[in-house]
């Protein structure tokens, strides 16, 4: 079996985001028979920034969600709350 597959994604506008995202959950959703006991994880890893993994955190047929915020993404959601 070996490592789970990871798709690693640049995108410059949310259009081209959708569809290299769309395009890699099909990619990996036809190599679940290889690997059945993970689900799909995408991950938000900053503007423009996703992977897209066989992850055994998620479930078998499950496709879930993460976004992981750097710092200045981090310093940029306080700055807003606080006006």
């Amino acid at each position: 079996m070996g490592t789970p597959p990871r798709v690693t994604i640049t995108a410059t506008t949310g259009s081209e985001a959708d569809d290299k995202l769309n395009a890699s959950i099909h990619q990996l959703q036809s190599m679940t028979q290889e690997y059945p006991f993970r689900g799909i994880l995408v991950t938000k890893h900053g503007l423009g920034h996703f992977s897209v993994e066989l992850s055994d955190q998620v479930p078998y047929g499950e496709t879930w969600e993460s976004v992981q915020a750097t710092a200045l993404e981090a310093a940029a959601t306080v700055s807003r709350q606080e006006r």
